[in-house]
């Protein structure tokens, strides 16, 4: 498998100058460009930061307070997330879009995607995606929030249970004193 980080976000082809008619001022054609599908990136806010644990996902009964920094900082990234999608739908003509550009011809705005016949089928299909996904985004960010919730009870119930089992130094020493006297002579 190779690195896809390394390669350019776009592709750019350089043809040489070839008229397709009379000279037209202004316009020239001199080759082309496009996004390259195959460059990917992690987005920089799930790069684990100072202190964050990245992509631990076995914690032990010590390091719970990790777990939880974890679960924090993934439900934080999540609901950051869920609120920049309202850009999307902004860009695809708001929350109406879909049900308005599926309208017979004429009767409704053109759809965000254009005129063709199939612009307002997509722009449909893509209402319905985004509205799964935004869905889902918002809910793994409230599942997260109870994850939260439900370890610092377990955290905290261990952390009572530990004080609870706690030896102090003078009961140790009392025990290992009876143990080598004999303690249990009468």
């Amino acid at each position: 498998m190779t690195d896809r980080t390394s390669q350019p976000e776009q592709v750019e082809v350089q043809t040489p100058h070839i008229p397709l008619g009379p000279p037209v001022t202004g316009i020239s054609f001199n080759g082309f460009g496009m996004d390259n599908v195959n460059h990917a990136q992690t987005p920089s806010d799930l790069v684990a930061g100072p202190n964050e644990a990245g992509v631990k996902t076995e914690w032990d009964a010590s390091t719970l307070q990790g777990a939880i920094q974890w679960l924090e900082s993934h439900g934080s990234y999540l609901r950051r997330l869920y609120h920049s999608m309202a850009d999307i739908q902004d860009l695809m003509g708001g929350k109406g879009a879909a049900a308005a550009s599926s309208m017979p011809s004429g009767m409704g705005p053109k759809s965000p995607l254009g005129g063709f016949p199939w612009a307002a089928r997509l722009t449909e299909k893509h209402a319905a995606l985004y509205s799964g996904t935004e869905a889902g985004v918002l809910e793994l960010a409230n599942q997260l929030d109870d994850a939260v919730e439900v370890l610092r009870k377990v955290k905290e119930n261990y952390d009572t249970a530990e004080k609870a089992n706690e030896m102090t130094a003078e009961q140790i020493n009392r025990i290992f004193a009876e143990a080598a006297g004999g303690g249990g002579e009468s």
